[in-house]
């Protein structure tokens, strides 16, 4: 099977620090080759992804914080191989966020185009062809897409690369609190010193401060944690770093805020992975992530999670059950996910 996989223009694929997209459709990407699939990526120019097996990187120009504009720009390169008889049965699965993919379309209506999305619906209308071909993250996402845009959407979860998050044992925890998620106000990066504060506890607030949209609230968390010193402000880190914080925690916290729905929730699994425990406010996907007592707790709201965590809840909670969950959401499981989807699409058309 031929799959050429479209990813952001935002970060490079894999990402060199921390993020969420394009690390899914690089650990795509290396399962689908090292599976003996072909597999080529449309990314930024700065990606590595090419040095992986036999992948073969699109390079469609530099990184840009203009997502929309570099994925005109990578449209228009990638355009004519979609009409080429080299990929005349290649699977096009676009993880971008216009999915000007679509737009071949209308043109080729042979070409076998399918669209993951990986945010809140933000369409008014379905891609207006006989099969559509979306994908949501969770199920609650896959559900709300539908109900919005009216057409079937298929649900596969995201996956991680189980080996590079390496377990940490109950015994090698610190009493530290976790935050770690982009500082933005519907993940809760405000909510969390004010958070430590109540509940007299240390905490470390981790999360990319540059792709943000709103410079104003960076500041204003950065002074939350000036004024309450056991809450450390540590901006972006890297990859590594945030498994690090992750194997030492006493516990992630993720206090996501009224009115947005999370869609998957990859440093659920992440957490998880290593071991942690995970506390985090009912929102999207949590419920099909985090299973009560099992290897976190979700909260009805933020009073519900301060009981959670100064009742000793989370004592009960092993390090080994969080592992066990995690394990349902493996790169490995999404690539065969996705290997059902692409082989209905090529035998029916699609949904």
């Amino acid at each position: 099977m031929r799959v050429v996989l479209i990813s952001s223009g935002v970060l490079p694929c894999p990402t060199i620090g921390y993020g969420g997209l394009e690390q899914i459709v690089a650990d795509l990407a290396i399962v689908l080759d090292r599976m003996g699939h072909e597999v080529w990526v449309v990314a930024p120019d700065e990606s590595t992804i090419g040095e992986h097996g036999n992948i073969q990187l699109i390079g469609c120009g530099p990184c840009d914080n203009n997502a929309h504009a570099w994925e005109e720009t990578a449209f228009q390169k990638y355009r004519p191989m979609m009409e080429s008889e080299e990929f005349k049965d290649a699977i096009w699965h676009t993880h971008d966020w216009r999915k000007w993919a679509y737009r071949a379309k209308f043109d080729l209506p042979h070409v076998h185009v399918m669209g993951t999305l990986h945010g809140m619906l933000c369409y008014e209308k379905p891609p207006p062809f006989q099969h559509p071909n979306l994908n949501g993250i969770s199920r609650n996402h896959a559900d709300g897409l539908s109900a919005g845009l009216g057409v079937p959407v298929r649900c596969v979860y995201n996956g991680i690369d189980l080996d590079k998050y390496k377990y940490g044992s109950k015994k090698g925890r610190t009493d530290r609190l976790l935050f770690l998620a982009r500082i933005t106000s519907f993940k809760g990066a405000h909510v969390f010193p004010d958070l430590c504060k109540q509940l007299k506890a240390k905490g470390d607030l981790v999360g990319d401060d540059t792709i943000v949209e709103s410079q104003e609230l960076v500041e204003r968390v950065i002074m939350q944690c000036n004024d309450y010193p056991d809450c450390r402000y540590w901006g972006g880190v890297s990859r590594e770093r945030t498994i690090e914080f992750f194997q030492s925690c006493k516990a992630y916290v993720l206090p996501l805020t009224p009115g947005w729905l999370e869609p998957f929730g990859l440093t659920i699994v992440e957490a998880g992975a290593c071991g942690a425990p995970v506390v985090a406010t009912d929102s999207g996907s949590m419920p099909e992530l985090i299973e009560d007592g099992v290897n976190g707790y979700v909260a009805k709201n933020l009073t519900h999670m301060k009981e959670i965590l100064e009742n000793g809840c989370l004592d009960s909670i092993s390090s080994q059950d969080c592992r066990k969950m995690a394990k349902r959401f493996s790169r490995e499981k999404m690539c065969e996910g996705y290997i059902k989807l692409y082989e209905e699409i090529l035998e029916t058309g699609g949904w």
